[in-house]
């Protein structure tokens, strides 16, 4: 999501005070201190005899805002995608697997990294879930009742 800011707020000092802290750490977004700085730097230096309208600024914190939640949701989807990972992982638990490499076996074990992302154990080595070619649940053993006999 791209932030803008109307022209006619922007004075020389503003291009000049925030193109060096932009381009300083080559970041093609603007994070949340950024929008802070540009912004005070934006009310600082803006022209009294035309000052910033307050439907610029409205706008511009709605913007902001929008900007948080997305980030905020985009973190929540990342942490939902991880745990539907080490759940996809877990039911591969005793599964036979096809391995990118060629490789297939039993899935062992499931072991999570630091980061918590899942990686297989297939045979004694590591796969990644993503190496998982092709998937088959293990054969359940028949489980036969037995049949009353008697009177």
């Amino acid at each position: 999501m791209a932030i803008s800011f109307p022209l006619s707020s922007y004075t020389p000092q503003v291009a000049a005070a925030a193109t060096p802290a932009v381009q300083s750490t080559k970041k093609q977004t603007l994070e949340q201190a950024d929008f802070l700085k540009m912004l005070t730097l934006q009310l600082q230096n803006q022209d009294p005899m035309n000052p910033q309208s307050n439907t610029d600024f409205a706008a511009q914190m709605a913007q902001f805002t929008a900007l948080e939640q997305t980030r905020e949701m985009s973190g929540s989807m990342s942490q939902l995608l991880q745990r539907q990972d080490v759940q996809n992982a877990a039911m591969m638990l005793g599964g036979q697997v096809l391995l990118d490499d060629g490789q297939s076996g039993v899935v062992d074990r499931v072991v999570l990294t630091k980061d918590g992302s899942p990686r297989l154990q297939v045979g004694g080595k590591e796969y990644a879930l993503a190496q998982v070619m092709d998937f088959q649940l293990a054969a359940k053993p028949e489980t036969t009742v037995p049949t009353p006999t008697g009177p």
